[in-house]
């Protein structure tokens, strides 16, 4: 009765078997989601670097009330997402639980996405075409981003990519112009190719984990039918041998046992056939999914191929069975070749995880080769012993091409297929590593001369041409081993290895003289350019990399300052003068952002009967340093001429300067204010434009400012100085000429510029109590601007005796330590030497 009931249990149990069905659907949807939770730090990461730079880049062009509140709102937005994050891997959510995992992140996603299209409205900059690709780009570069980290999830990248593509694609379609409209739809077709691939990836990504769960169930099913058939087996044999050695005993009760083993037959059968159609199901599955299986033995030998295996190994099914698995499964190192250790070696053990392994190269029988990715899983008996294996790999061949083809446009420019900065900068840093005692190396800086002026009149593709036919002359000089990578803009550089100082100098001349050589024709028209060259020595002595490359910018500096279309040789000094200039450049722009430039006032006193109630005074520029030191003009503007930063600063002193007047005009409305200007204001319509624009705003009278400059920038900018003093003195405006030292050719100039008057340079004023010449000089100067109805300034009048004798000579007024020292200048009242001081120091 007992054996009844087994038969009974074992016969059932087979045929429920087939009758039972595994929904995967909810444990499919926790593995997406916990795909999703594994992909989303990184994103976040991107997220809070991304916007970052935005807000960075944008920083003056759009308002920062609304760039600090967006850029605040989504950096807490990121971080309630980072908590989610970390909650749901520290919770570890069941399967069940998934779902709602899931949505939570969806609804996360989607305020992201409307976050970042806001910046489409909010980083929407009219009228900038540069800012408007960028912002383009940007927000393309978040969508097919979002595409890798979201495609896991049904419905996440497009709850991203929707809200982030709508505002700007809107922006940009408000706005009149067929290129515009170009854009928006371009844009929108780059959204639409996106989101296809995002869905065809979530396809893949379902499928793939959809047959990982089903084969996984098959073959638990197979063991589990084959472990059946063998209990079953078992118990059969124990029966027949207890029926043999019991026969005799048990003559009354054979019809009995006959019936039993009649039973147990029937349910064998049953088995049998149910174990068939296993087989069968399992047999169908592998020979229709993508991937190659290979099933193993417990010693290691071929049981079976699925007809993918078949097709990348060249073996067939029948072929291969019985062989080892390392003559079917031949396989080498994807790098270097090498023979690669037996894949299910580290499956000796009972552990049941499958192993993944890294690419390798599977050699096909014909020798045809293939890069694939392989997994090996063991397959266990109840014991937990290994009995076999399978193997399971796929073609990664094209992803492998696209890999390298992403690796090569990574370390390569785009337009000149050099090198490309960083990779230039990782293989000087490999040699400056290995550079030992007795290594000659030499570094090359190259910065094309007259580029800009093509750039800016025959187009940017005139300059991509002019790049491409230099890089090809360059390549073609340069020995095979030696590297050329493009550093940016028109900048190249040149590492030549093993080459002392006076080899790596001719390289460097010929490289030169085969540019200054070169003729750029574009459009029937024909052009020359120069190249100046910066090269530093290489030794075992130098300080990194760096110290290379800010020492051959320094040498190429310092060719271009000697006159462009020249080579220098590094030296320490040149290196330390840029080097001083550059570290000024963040500490004005820190400065103006905490609010430590300053003015101050220096009056400028009437010497003269003849002239009438006005006070002169000029304002005067100082930085405050980070220990709270006054820095004068002399240290810290030169750095800013010579890196065009003296726009900013000039704007700076002009908006500020003109607040002060406007507050004294009312209690001191007598005064003149000299303001001076810089050489590259006069180079700009902009600033005319602006100071127009700024004076007839602040409602002052424009005969209250007297604007100054040197005698050098209106000798070096004479048409740019003509109209720019001539624009503001039809609106009112006075004009001063200061450092004037009384050349022949610059009296020539004066009669074409509208002034009003003359600074005398302060170094004759100071020597001409002792040198004759500079004294007559000065009263030349003081005549003939008398006879050009200028008024005379004396300027660094530092003791009584130069004051006496500047009155006697005519001059108009006197400026100087002696007059007055400089004083901060603020709201209240201006601070004038009394006229009984003055006429004091006169008559003694």
């Amino acid at each position: 009765m007992k054996n009844d009931n087994r038969a009974s249990e074992l016969n059932n149990r087979t045929v429920d078997s087939p009758l039972q069905q595994n929904n995967h659907s909810t444990a499919l949807l926790a593995e997406q989601v916990k795909l999703l939770y594994q992909q989303a730090p990184k994103a976040l990461v991107v997220t809070l670097i991304t916007s970052a730079a935005l807000a960075f880049i944008f920083w003056n062009h759009v308002a920062k009330a609304w760039l600090l509140g967006w850029l605040v709102t989504i950096y807490l937005l990121t971080f309630v997402r980072f908590l989610l994050v970390k909650s749901y891997f520290r919770k570890e959510p069941s399967t069940a639980e998934s779902a709602r995992w899931g949505r939570q992140f969806l609804i996360g996603t989607l305020f992201s996405g409307i976050l970042w299209g806001s910046a489409g409205s909010i980083f929407f900059v009219n009228g900038s075409a540069t800012h408007q690709l960028f912002l383009a780009y940007l927000l393309g570069g978040m969508v097919a981003g979002a595409m890798a980290s979201l495609s896991s999830y049904r419905g996440a990248f497009l709850a991203f990519s929707i809200p982030v593509v709508i505002p700007f694609t809107y922006q940009v379609m408000t706005h009149d112009g067929d290129v515009q409209l170009a854009i928006a739809f371009t844009y929108l077709i780059f959204v639409f190719a996106m989101g296809s691939i995002s869905h065809r990836l979530y396809q893949t990504v379902a499928e793939s984990l959809k047959f990982r769960f089903d084969n996984f169930d098959l073959l638990k099913r197979l063991i589990q039918a084959k472990n059946h058939q063998e209990a079953i087996n078992q118990a059969l044999q124990v029966e027949i041998a207890e029926k043999d050695r019991s026969q005799q005993a048990l003559k009354s009760v054979t019809e009995q046992l006959e019936q039993r083993v009649s039973e147990r037959t029937h349910a064998l059968a049953l088995a049998n056939a149910v174990l068939h159609q296993e087989k069968e199901l399992f047999q169908v599955t592998l020979a229709s999914i993508g991937d190659a299986v290979i099933t193993t033995d417990a010693g290691g030998n071929v049981t079976y191929l699925n007809p993918i295996a078949e097709i990348f190994t060249g073996w067939s099914n029948q072929d291969a069975n019985g062989l080892p698995l390392q003559q079917v499964f031949n396989i080498l190192d994807s790098v270097n070749r090498s023979a690669v250790a037996d894949p299910l070696v580290c499956h000796n053990g009972t552990s049941g995880n499958a192993q993944k392994h890294h690419e390798c190269l599977l050699i096909r029988k014909d020798k045809q080769e293939w890069i694939i990715d392989y997994a090996v899983a063991p397959i266990q008996n109840e014991q937990q012993h290994v009995i076999g294996t399978v193997l399971t790999f796929r073609d990664v061949t094209e992803q492998r091409k696209l890999t390298q083809k992403l690796a090569y446009q990574a370390a390569h420019d785009s337009l000149t297929g050099l090198l490309n900065r960083k990779e230039f900068e990782t293989r000087l840093g490999k040699i400056l590593a290995a550079t030992r005692k007795n290594d000659s190396h030499a570094l090359l800086y190259l910065d094309l001369d007259q580029f800009k002026i093509i750039n800016d009149t025959c187009g940017h593709s005139a300059g991509d041409e002019l790049l491409r036919q230099v890089t090809a002359l360059l390549h073609a000089k340069l020995r095979t081993r030696d590297t050329l990578a493009r550093l940016g803009g028109d900048e190249f550089g040149v590492i030549l290895e093993h080459c002392p100082q006076n080899e790596a100098l001719q390289v460097a001349q010929a490289l030169r003289e085969l540019v200054q050589n070169f003729r750029f024709q574009w459009q029937g028209n024909t052009f020359s350019i120069g190249v100046s060259i910066g090269l530093f020595p290489i030794t075992h002595a130098n300080e990194g990399l760096a110290y290379a490359l800010n020492a051959a910018d320094s040498a190429c500096y310092a060719a271009k300052e000697q006159g462009r279309n020249r080579v220098h040789i590094y030296q320490a000094d040149t290196a330390q003068q840029k080097s001083g200039e550059v570290q000024w450049l963040p500490r004005i722009q820190q400065a103006m952002i905490d609010q430590r430039l300053c003015l101050y006032f220096q009056p400028i006193q009437s010497i003269s009967s003849n002239n009438g109630k006005e006070k002169h005074g000029e304002i005067l520029l100082r930085l405050e340093d980070e220990h709270g030191r006054l820095v004068t003009p002399g240290a810290f503007l030169p750095a800013a001429e010579r890196h065009d930063h003296m726009l900013i600063i000039d704007r700076w002193v002009l908006e500020h300067s003109f607040k002060l007047i406007k507050a004294h005009a009312h209690h001191q409305p007598n005064v003149i204010y000299t303001i001076n200007l810089s050489a590259q204001v006069l180079e700009s319509a902009d600033f005319l434009d602006f100071t127009v624009n700024t004076i007839k705003a602040s409602k002052l009278n424009p005969a209250c400012i007297c604007f100054e400059i040197t005698e050098h920038v209106a000798l070096t900018e004479t048409n740019n100085a003509v109209r720019f003093v001539t624009t503001l003195k039809e609106l009112g405006c006075r004009f001063s000429m200061d450092n004037f030292s009384g050349g022949l050719s610059s009296f020539g100039y004066l009669k074409n510029i509208p002034l009003d008057y003359l600074k005398i340079d302060g170094r004759l004023i100071k020597n001409m109590l002792s040198d004759p010449i500079d004294q007559a000089m000065v009263e030349s100067i003081n005549h003939i601007g008398h006879v050009m109805r200028l008024k005379t300034i004396a300027e660094w009048v530092e003791n009584d005796q130069t004051l006496q004798l500047l009155e006697n000579m005519g001059i108009d007024y006197a400026q100087g330590y002696w007059i007055a020292e400089p004083y901060p200048i603020d709201a209240k009242s201006l601070k004038f030497p009394a006229n009984d001081k003055i006429n004091h120091k006169l008559d003694c």
